[in-house]
C-alpha cells in the first residue's frame, strides 16, 4: 500500500534524537509498504521543505496558529499526499488535530505515544482543562496504543471496538553480554531527557543513598535537558560528583555500549506510555529498576527488574539492592529473548500490515473520493 504518515513528532537536524520511536515505526511500515512522511512542525511558519531521512522522503511544513497562511499550507500539503495514499497513519495526539481538517475518504490509523493523553495531570493546568479534545480520536478508522495502559484510556475516546495494540519497535544488535553481578558494587545507567518526569535528580540521590549503605554505586546518564545543572549541583552537594557522569546526547550505538557496560538500568520516572529505553535495556540483557506508573508494566516483571511505587532514594536504592541479590532475576539471554521476540522490528512490521488490512476492510475499501 501507499502510506502517508502525518506526524508532529519527528527528528530534525537541530534535534536528531527527538522521538526516535517515530522513525522506527516508519521503518517498520516501510518493510511492506511505500511510505511518505509529512512532518508538521508546530509553532513554526516555514514553507514546505523536502528531505530524505532514513531512506524515506519527508516533507516538513510549518504550522503556527499565529500565522493563518501556515495553517492553510499545512492542510494543502497533507491533502496533496493523501489524495494518492491508500491509507493515512497519524502518530502522536497533536497530529490528529492537524489531520482532522485534511483527511477525507481515506482509511486512517492513529498511533498514540503521548503521555498527556493518558495522564493529563502530568502536562499542566491548560491541558487538563482542554483534554476533552481527545474525542477527536473518534475520527480515525482504527486507534492504536503502544501499551495496554494507553489502550484502556483510548477506549474512552475512540469509536467503540476500534482500539488495537501496536508495540514500539525495540532495536538491538548482537548478543547480550554477560556481566557478573555483585551485591556491593553496581554500575547504573539511565537513558532519557533531563526533565522532572524522568527523575534524574532522584537518580543522583539514589546513588548517594546506595553508597551510604555500603554499595559502591555509579551512574551514567545519556540524554540532555533543562535539569542538567540542577542534577550536577545535587551530585556535588551529596558528594557523589565523581561517581555520576552526564553524557548528553548519545548515538544509538553509543547508548548500546553504555548499556553493555552497566549492571542495571535505573529510571525514577513519574509516568511513561511505554519507555523504549527500558525495553532496550532488557534487550541488552540488563535488568530494570524504574517508576511503577505507566505502560512499562506490560513488560517489566519481578523476573527482569522492579517497579517502584514510592518516589524516594531509599525506595529506589532498596529495589536496586534486591535486583543485585539476583533472586528471581533471569540471565542476560533470558531478559533479552523475551523483549526481542515481543517488540522486535519484524514483529512490529507484521502488526502494522495486519492493522492496515483491517482498517481498509472496516473503511469499506481503499480511499474514496
Amino acid at each position: 500500500m501507499r502510506i502517508l504518515v502525518v506526524t508532529t513528532w519527528f527528528p530534525t537536524e537541530e534535534n536528531p534524537a527527538f522521538t526516535p520511536f517515530i522513525p522506527r515505526h516508519v521503518e517498520a511500515i516501510g518493510r511492506d509498504h511505500e511510505v511518505h512522511v509529512v512532518h508538521v512542525r508546530l509553532l513554526n511558519s516555514e514553507p514546505v521543505r523536502s528531505a530524505t531521512v532514513g531512506g524515506f522522503l519527508v516533507s516538513r511544513v510549518g504550522c503556527d496558529p499565529r500565522h493563518p497562511l501556515s495553517l492553510v499550507r499545512t492542510v494543502r500539503e497533507i491533502r496533496r499526499w493523501a489524495r494518492s495514499a491508500d491509507l493515512v497513519h497519524t502518530m502522536a495526539f497533536s497530529s490528529t488535530l492537524v489531520a482532522a481538517a485534511a483527511v477525507r475518504g481515506t482509511p486512517w490509523v492513529h498511533t498514540e505515544h503521548w503521555n498527556g493523553v493518558v495522564h493529563p495531570d502530568t502536562v499542566g493546568p491548560l491541558w487538563e482543562r482542554t483534554a476533552w479534545l481527545r474525542h477527536v480520536l473518534r475520527l480515525p478508522t482504527l486507534v492504536t496504543g503502544v501499551s495496554s495502559l494507553v489502550n484502556r484510556v483510548l477506549q474512552d475516546f475512540a469509536r467503540p471496538g476500534r482500539v488495537r495494540p501496536l508495540g514500539n519497535v525495540v532495536e538491538f544488535a548482537g548478543e547480550p553480554q554477560e556481566k557478573g553481578r555483585s551485591a556491593d558494587e553496581v554500575a547504573l545507567v539511565g537513558v532519557g531527557s533531563l526533565i522532572p518526569r524522568k527523575g534524574p535528580v532522584l537518580a543522583v540521590e539514589t546513588v548517594a543513598w546506595l553508597r551510604e549503605h555500603g554499595v559502591r554505586a555509579s551512574l551514567v546518564w545519556d540524554g540532555t535537558g533543562p535539569l542538567l545543572e540542577e542534577a550536577r549541583a545535587r551530585a556535588l552537594a551529596l558528594g557523589v560528583e565523581r561517581h555520576v557522569v552526564f553524557n548528553g546526547h548519545r548515538e544509538p550505538d553509543e547508548v548500546r555500549d553504555d548499556l553493555a557496560a552497566a549492571d542495571l538500568f535505573l529510571l525514577p520516572t513519574l509516568s511513561e506510555t511505554f519507555c523504549v529505553a527500558a525495553a532496550e535495556a532488557l534487550a541488552a540483557g540488563r535488568p530494570v529498576v524504574m517508576g511503577a506508573r505507566g505502560g512499562q508494566r506490560d513488560f517489566i516483571t519481578t523476573a527482569n527488574g522492579r517497579l517502584v511505587e514510592e518516589q524516594s532514594p531509599e525506595a529506589y536504592g532498596r529495589a536496586v539492592m534486591e535486583v543485585l541479590s539476583g533472586e528471581g532475576i533471569g540471565s542476560p539471554d533470558e531478559l533479552a529473548d523475551g523483549i526481542r521476540a515481543r517488540y522486535g522490528p519484524e514483529t512490529v512490521a507484521d502488526q502494522v500490515s495486519a492493522l492496515y488490512e483491517e482498517a481498509v476492510r472496516l473503511h469499506g475499501g481503499r480511499r474514496t473520493s
